[in-house]
Order: structure tokens, then C-alpha cells, then sequence
């Protein structure tokens, strides 16, 4: 066998090799994102067939972090269920965020519908966010928190901002921004409400 030869046998075999593997982590991601919307979805139940609970408005607690009411499910708390209703999508938001709560349902990053600065992140999951570019200003979007109060916004402005520019979602001056990584997972989609 010539040098050429077998410089070309295995050049085919490490492109067989990484399709696979390209196959897998789309597979794999695929399977994460089924898992995150039936979890979501299932939440979503439970908090729509509970009985609104009789818990206080948000507060700042000592350290000046805005504390918001919340129900546990399954040992995570939820302030309430988000609906998108241009993406047909109904979605609870967690109380607080990491990156393994993100792969169950949206977060809550900052702020909170009382004091008009609330900051809502989650993955790209199909089953979540992933078609969060398809939102058109005046769209509709709609919070109902746990305590059964329901409040409506509208698409102001969509953005693509750089996954470091958290002053411009934290500060943004917008009652409600929604946000998720591009695919790409360099920038992200930014969504900006205002209430109706």
C-alpha cells in the first residue's frame, strides 16, 4: 500500500469518525431538548391546576436582591408561567437560574414584575426559546405569576446583544426582556417588552 493510499484511508476513517460523533451530540441534543419541554410542560400543569397561593409581593431582602414569591415542584421553585402566544408556547419560569436549571425550564435572572425589570433566560431548546427570533414587535406576551395575577406585554424591540453585555438586559429600562443564546452560543437573542 502506498503512503498516498493510506494517508487517504485514514483521512476517510477521521471523517466517518466525526460524522458520528456530530450524529450523537445532535442526537444527544435533541434528547435534552425533548426532556426540557416535557419537564416544562408537566410544571406548567401543576401550576395552572394549584390553587394561586397566598404569598407577598416581591421584596428586596437584606443584601438588596429582589426576593419573588414562588411554589416548589420537584424541590425547584417557579414565580409563575410565561406564554408566548405568536410561538404558541406556554412556559413556568424557576424562581432563580443556573446552568442545570436552565436545561428544565426558563429562569429568572433578575428583577421582578413588580418592580418592572424582570429578566427571563433560558437555552435555545426548540421546546423553549428556539424560535424566539420569530417574535414580531406587538406580539404578546403574557405573565401569570403564582399568585394568579396575570400581566400583559408586548414586543418592543429584538436584539442581538454579546453574551457579556449584561448591563444592557439588566439595566435595559424594559419591564420584561427575554433572552436565549444563538446557536452559534457567541451572542444572544434579546427580546424587550413593554406592558400593555
Amino acid at each position: 500500500m502506498t503512503r498516498n493510499k493510506l494517508v487517504g484511508i485514514i483521512c476517510i476513517l477521521a471523517g466517518v469518525l466525526l460524522a458520528a460523533t456530530a450524529l450523537l451530540l445532535l442526537q444527544n441534543n435533541r434528547k435534552e431538548d425533548a426532556a426540557a419541554g416535557a419537564a416544562a410542560a408537566s410544571v406548567v400543569q401543576q401550576l395552572q391546576t394549584t390553587a394561586p397561593a397566598a404569598v407577598p409581593t416581591a421584596q428586596p431582602d437584606a443584601a438588596g436582591e429582589t426576593t419573588v414569591p414562588a411554589e416548589t415542584i420537584n424541590g425547584y421553585d417557579y414565580i409563575g408561567v410565561l406564554e408566548i402566544l405568536a410561538l404558541n408556547l406556554t412556559l413556568p419560569i424557576m424562581a432563580d437560574w443556573d446552568y442545570d436549571r436552565l436545561k428544565i425550564a426558563p429562569c429568572r435572572q433578575f428583577g421582578s414584575v413588580e418592580t418592572n425589570d424582570l429578566v427571563i433566560a433560558v437555552h435555545n431548546y426548540k421546546t423553549h426559546f428556539g424560535y424566539l427570533d420569530q417574535l414580531q414587535v406587538g406580539d404578546a406576551v403574557n405573565f401569570t405569576d403564582v399568585n394568579g395575577k396575570v400581566t400583559v406585554y408586548h414586543v418592543e424591540l429584538t436584539s442581538i446583544l454579546q453574551s457579556d453585555d449584561v448591563d444592557a438586559v439588566q439595566n435595559s429600562g424594559y419591564p420584561l426582556v427575554l433572552y436565549s443564546c444563538t446557536y452559534s452560543g457567541k451572542t444572544r437573542l434579546t427580546v424587550f417588552c413593554k406592558k400593555v
